[in-house]
């Protein structure tokens, strides 16, 4: 086992000049920080230490640190003492914090220094100072500079109400001790004609108290309207209100209350010092309160939950037989089935195969094809997973069943169509097929519970299939799917590998070509999943014992239904850290991602993005730091994978059914979770992709228009000649609302920029935005 660390650490600090105090590494790993650590990816110091630490991605320090962290996404450390956190994107402290934070989010247990960024939280801040787009502590002592100021006296009211300015409005209030401020949206813009307008509008006031129920109050406010309407002589498309209330509040008890206003907007058009209406404004409607003791209940339901799930030896199903020939039949089953189906159901040109068109797949070579970017690198891995959860179901082991997806891929490659077989589909099915199946297989066993009758059995086995198509057919035919047992009836057991699902159902805008208001609106469904437990001091070498997920489907707005995928698997992993306040594993880890969209409809021909990892693997490091003041969990995750396929937006190619290249390189990602208990969490996701395409087609095939080429299922070639650098960046917020209900806000940005051999150099970006109400199942 000692020997194993050591190795483990030295992967993880590739470059070897490791001087005492000069650290140098691609995960540079020093126990006392004396004068200067530099990580290409990550900075890590157990011991803390004083001087500067430098990460491409991230720096962590398990104890007090003094000096500089500098790093592109995210700083944590255990305290800093007369010292500086600046990031792109995330500070954490998680003990006092004298010093100063810069960044766009920004955490501290104690403060007693600065903190400046977009959202900032301190526990306790005696001494301190946040300022920020939105400011929350724990006490009321600390000063604050900010458009929403929030702490454990503040008041926060959901407001829903109708009017003369915007005809349906939902806001949320924050009352402190004298002042509020309040944020919303509204829909239907009077003044404009029957068709849809929408506001955002931020507003700041002062009321007065005159009795336990009734309040005096008056705002001004600032609302940016959108009519949605391009290219119109008769209406503007944007326009801006500057309004005035006086407003009459009436509480009916501690949660439910109403309230009148009165007073007058000036609305206004942006490109032109122009009026477009001024006149008075009449609102009525009702307020909830937030309870202020309610944050805990979903922690209180989700323990009661998992107290009365008893697992042993005599509950836990049996290991099933294995049947490697029946699983072979099954794969060349599905093959056939799905072939005849081509053939005969939908009349397919590619499925019309003869004895002369095998030949020709066996004598001409593999090429890269020219699908769609779904059906290359969704439909294809989706496929494998048919494949290896034939062998999965019937009793192989996961290193069993991976090559019944390369086989199966490789059949249908060569047997089942037409076109030349596809290198491409030989990888994704593979690779691809492996991660998702082995994400369905224990997914599905999760639901089964073989004690269950009527409805509820239905519905767990309908679930299970869903999720596992063959491992449901397989129960079907066995008579598994109705067999009623009063022991051996769990598949899965809760204590030993915990499972942390949760569902959001909400709105999601998309933005066409990095535009503010310029996108489409739509709702979506979101599901995340752990499972297993990420760090516990022990070696793993079961894989997929650990796991993370996340799936999003977006509804309308001409997008795609399965709009990303992602999926990280550990494959195996040790122990390399186990301090008193820090814990470490090094693993090998298996990635899968998938990101898809197309132009917005009615606006650019911009795609926002088009991003795939379809085969990757690599080493990672996680971190992770014992409950500290204000904070459950604060964990640091970073990967490093090779991309053996990948795919992103082509700007140029475009031949036969893609618009995308395909090539091989590598990424980095960086996961932080912080959980603050009964309050929330927050995640900060940051992905770098970099994909290079080797084999692209040549001047003279560019010059020609391609023409030279008969037949262009036979150009074989990756697309255009380049190399893309991706990123993307995804920060969560769970506000917990009650029992396991939250409320999930969540952005993310996407850039690309490619550089073209034949081509310009294309830069493009843009973002989403999404608001959701999530439960935890």
């Amino acid at each position: 086992m000692k020997k194993i660390r050591l190795i483990a650490v030295a992967m993880m600090v590739a470059v070897g000049a490791q001087a005492q105090n000069f650290p140098v590494g691609i995960v540079s790993v020093q126990d006392t920080v004396k004068c200067v650590q530099f990580g290409i990816i990550s900075a890590v110091a157990p011991d803390g230490g004083h001087g500067v630490q430098f990460g491409g991605v991230s720096n962590t320090s398990a104890n007090t640190f003094s000096g500089l962290q500098l790093a592109g996404v995210s700083n944590i450390t255990q305290g800093m003492d007369k010292g500086l956190q600046l990031s792109g994107i995330l500070n954490v402290s998680s003990n006092m914090m004298n010093g100063w934070q810069w960044g766009a989010v920004n955490y501290a247990d104690s403060l007693n220094g600065t903190q400046i960024g977009f959202f900032n939280v301190a526990r306790r801040h005696p001494e301190g100072w946040q300022v920020g787009v939105i400011n929350l502590s724990y006490d009321t002592i600390g000063h604050k500079i900010g458009l929403v100021n929030v702490n454990p006296n503040t008041d926060i009211d959901v407001m829903m109400y109708g009017g003369s300015s915007t005809k349906g409005n939902i806001a949320v209030r924050y009352r402190n001790k004298s002042t509020y401020n309040i944020t919303g949206v509204g829909t239907h813009f009077m003044g404009l004609d029957s068709k849809f307008s929408g506001a955002v509008f931020y507003r700041l006031g002062q009321y007065v108290q005159l009795s336990p129920k009734w309040s005096l109050s008056g705002d001004v406010g600032y609302y940016h309207v959108e009519t949605f309407s391009k290219h119109n002589s008769e209406k503007p498309e944007r326009l801006y209100s500057l309004q005035a209330r006086l407003n009459a509040d009436y509480q009916f008890g501690k949660k439910f209350g109403a309230f009148a206003s009165v007073g007058w907007g000036l609305t206004r058009y942006y490109d032109r010092n122009e009026t477009y209406r001024n006149r008075p404004l009449v609102e009525l409607g009702l307020i909830y309160r937030q309870p202020r003791d309610q944050h805990d209940t979903w922690k209180r339901a989700w323990e009661e939950k998992r107290s009365q799930l008893v697992f042993n030896d005599s509950t836990m199903a049996l290991p099933e037989r294995k049947h490697y020939w029946q699983a072979a039949a099954e794969v060349t089953g599905i093959n056939v089935g799905v072939q005849l189906f081509d053939r005969y159901g939908l009349n397919s040109d590619f499925a019309q195969t003869t004895l002369n068109s095998l030949k020709h797949n066996f004598t001409d070579g593999m090429v890269w094809d020219n699908d769609f970017f779904i059906t290359n690198l969704f439909a294809h891995p989706y496929h494998g997973n048919l494949y290896f959860n034939a062998a999965r179901s019937n009793g192989l082991t996961f290193w069993e069943s991976a090559p019944y997806a390369l086989g199966g891929s490789a059949m249908w490659e060569f047997l089942g169509e037409t076109e030349p077989p596809a290198i491409n589909d030989i990888i994704a099915t593979t690779c691809g097929g492996i991660a998702i199946g082995e994400m369905t297989h224990r997914l599905s066993r999760t639901v089964l519970d073989d004690r269950d009758r009527g409805t509820s059995r239905f519905l767990r086995e309908a679930v299970a299939t869903i999720v596992n198509p063959i491992q449901g057919l397989h129960r079907i035919f066995s008579g598994d799917a109705w067999r009623v047992r009063s022991d051996h009836y769990r598949y899965h057991d809760f204590n030993e590998i915990p499972v942390d699902m949760s569902f959001s159902v909400g709105w999601r805008y998309l933005a066409d070509d990095g535009a503010l208001f310029r996108g489409i609106h739509a709702p979506y469904v979101n599901m995340t999943l752990t499972y297993g437990t990420s760090v516990d001091g022990e070696k793993h070498t079961t894989p997929y014992d650990f796991f993370d997920l996340e799936t999003n489907a977006a509804f309308g707005g001409g997008q795609p239904f399965v709009n990303t995928l992602n999926i990280v698997g550990r494959l195996w992993s040790t122990p390399i850290l186990d301090k008193k306040d820090m814990a470490g594993e090094f693993g090998i880890y298996q990635h899968f991602n998938y990101y898809d969209a197309k132009p917005i409809e009615d606006g650019s021909e911009f795609t926002p993005y088009r991003i795939s990892e379809a085969a990757g693997f690599g080493p990672g490091f996680i971190l992770s730091l014992p409950q500290t003041g204000g904070m459950s969990k604060l964990e640091q995750r970073i990967f490093l994978s090779g991309i053996l396929l990948g795919g992103t937006k082509s700007d140029y190619f475009n031949v036969i059914e893609r618009d995308y290249n395909m090539g091989s390189g590598f990424s980095v990602k960086s996961k932080t979770q912080i959980d603050f208990g009964k309050f929330g969490r927050i995640l900060l996701n940051a992905k770098y992709f970099r994909i290079y395409t080797w084999k692209g087609y040549k001047q003279e095939d560019l010059d020609n228009g391609f023409t030279n080429i008969d037949d262009l299922h036979y150009l074989n070639v990756q697309g255009d000649r380049s190399n893309a650098m991706l990123l993307v960046v995804n920060p969560v917020v769970d506000i917990h609302l009650a029992r396991q209900w939250s409320i999930t806000l969540s952005g993310a940005y996407y850039s690309r920029r490619t550089f073209y051999k034949y081509h310009d150099t294309i830069h493009a970006n843009t973002f989403e935005t999404k608001i959701g109400l999530t439960c935890r199942l």
